[in-house]
């Protein structure tokens, strides 16, 4: 199933989140809170994609990994949507 990285208040993270909800695309949420110093999972984003960056894409099934809304939109569409 596919993961994505986002943070509550990031508007780039609000623009895939809804594209999933109204898709009925299923996801796993890994939150990240932007302004904390460290947590578990800004250390996996950051060991994962190199920065901590969001929204972050992981698919495992497929093996992608990706930041940038459009660009995880896009895909998502040319996997997921039916």
């Amino acid at each position: 199933m596919i993961e994505i990285y986002l943070a509550e208040r990031c508007p780039f993270c609000v623009k895939v989140r809804v594209f999933m909800e109204q898709r009925g695309i299923p996801y796993v949420l890994k939150p990240v809170i932007l302004g904390s110093a460290t947590s578990e999972i800004k250390e996996e984003l950051k060991r994962l994609g190199g920065k901590t960056q969001v929204p972050f894409l992981v698919d495992p099934e497929r093996k992608v990994q990706m930041y940038e809304s459009d660009d995880i939109i896009s895909y998502v569409e040319e996997h997921y949507v039916r």
